[in-house]
């Protein structure tokens, strides 16, 4: 039977709702938490908005990541989105998609040249490795035009697996010490999750 974990990025908020999708017995809550040692969810630091926590929970849960995870922000409702992302999990689950993204914003003006030339350093030294740009549709353009914003999705845990362990652990040490402001490196990871999960299984699928 299908099962479903909802992963909530949360820092000082109130995130009662996200209780309110758990109508079933197969759906379980894991609401992480930024600086609180006391809920065992927890990233040490508050960097990198919610791409830490997700980053956070995928090296936790990498051999035993449920069917499906359903990622998400800690407001019901916002700009990110239309209506409630109660209804948006609905949505998500009804689309039949191993990965889903919630949010209605899409990238469809390119980044400032000298902005994208510096996700390209990041993108050469923590992915480059795994997922060269060259095999990536508009990547020496902009990667993320056509694309949606605001990292909230429902995933398959094959697409996750894709890519291995190890490859999640860097980018989480990454955020952990980099320099860059927090909001910085949190976008690189919104400009990258659809590499990851939509573009590389592709690329796995021709060779």
């Amino acid at each position: 039977m299908e099962i479903t974990n909802i992963v909530c990025s949360r820092y000082n908020r109130n995130t009662d709702f996200v209780y309110r999708i758990n109508n079933g017995e197969n759906i379980k809550v894991m609401v992480y938490d930024k600086e609180n040692n006391d809920n065992p969810y927890n990233v040490p630091v508050n960097k990198g908005n919610e791409a830490s926590v997700y980053l956070k929970y995928i090296i936790d849960h990498y051999d035993n990541l449920s069917e499906f995870t359903y990622f998400i922000h800690d407001e019901e409702y916002s700009w990110h989105h239309s209506g409630s992302i109660i209804d948006k999990f609905k949505e998500a689950k009804d689309s039949k998609e191993k990965y889903y993204n919630i949010n209605h914003f899409e990238w469809k003006e390119a980044l400032r040249r000298d902005h994208y030339e510096e996700y390209l350093k990041f993108y050469n030294e923590i992915i480059e490795e795994y997922i060269p740009l060259k095999k990536v549709p508009n990547g020496e353009i902009d990667l993320r035009l056509g694309y949606k914003g605001c990292a909230q999705f429902l995933v398959h845990r094959d697409l996750i697996r894709c890519l291995p362990k190890e490859f999640y652990i860097k980018l989480y040490n990454w955020i952990m010490t980099t320099n860059l402001p927090s909001k910085d490196c949190g976008f690189y990871l919104e400009y990258s999750w659809h590499v990851f999960w939509v573009i590389y299984p592709k690329i796995l699928q021709e060779k």
